[in-house]
């Protein structure tokens, strides 16, 4: 296991991108991912799974009336195939390799939104690509929430956080179980996962009075930075060599 020093910057980490992710409906990963893999590269990326699990479930119990249920079926379903790919790609391809593709993917995707927003629709193709996008990169890196949050990138912060939650809970799932079917899964990583648990929930909760001001414009830049933050973060990784 980490040492305290270790674990006490990861649950920082965690507790501010519950914050992120309580009050946007993606952020987690983003902001906790780099922590912990510079930290204790050890424990990724189980640890964040596990986090990002309970992180769902709690926003799904607060806004799941609020989901698309329709785009999120298509949606997992991409995420079931992605996942599935993911336990072969963990084998064959290296993380940075994946880390790199994923970025090139966020930033193309960001650029045309940027520019022209119409050009991204939300149809059951591009929720399947996402889908299958967010299983790779989730299971591989425990970063695939980016993908899914530029689909509904012009919806209201409710539809946003409740869609997402479902989506996450599930992705969350599916990612853990294809890890242990690949043994890829240690027990320390989900000790570790279980020790942050604390800090997210507090997260969760201190983002309650934050998510009513992310509304319409404010939404959709905000789902557009953090997905280039994203993008970077893999970016440096894959660069750096994981």
């Amino acid at each position: 296991m980490p040492d305290t020093t270790v674990l006490t910057c990861a649950a920082v980490a965690v507790f501010l991108g519950a914050i992120v992710q309580g009050t946007m409906g993606v952020g987690l990963a983003v902001v906790a991912a780099p922590v912990v893999q510079i930290a204790a590269p050890g424990l990724m990326p189980g640890a964040m799974l596990l986090v990002a699990l309970g992180l769902a479930l709690l926003a799904v119990s607060r806004e799941v009336g609020h989901a698309d249920w329709y785009g999120v079926s298509w949606a997992l379903l991409g995420r079931i195939a992605g996942t599935a790919t993911a336990a072969y790609v963990i084998v064959l391809v290296s993380g940075p390799v994946l880390d790199l593709l994923a970025a090139g993917i966020t930033l193309a995707v960001v650029s045309l939104l940027t520019f022209d927003p119409a050009r991204l629709p939300r149809n059951r193709t591009t929720l399947v690509a996402s889908g299958v996008v967010a299983g790779i990169t989730g299971t591989t890196s425990s970063i695939g929430g980016p993908f899914m949050a530029l689909i509904y990138h012009r919806e209201p912060g409710p539809t946003v956080r409740g869609t997402l939650g479902v989506f996450f809970a599930v992705g969350a799932l599916l990612s853990l179980g294809t890890l242990a079917a690949a043994h890829r899964l240690p027990a320390e990583q989900l000790v570790a996962g279980g020790m942050l648990l604390p800090s997210m929930a507090l997260g969760f909760l201190a983002s309650g009075r934050l998510r009513h001001h992310l509304e319409g414009d404010r939404m959709r830049r905000a789902v557009l930075t953090l997905s280039v933050g994203a993008a970077l973060v893999l970016l440096v990784r894959g660069l750096s060599g994981g």
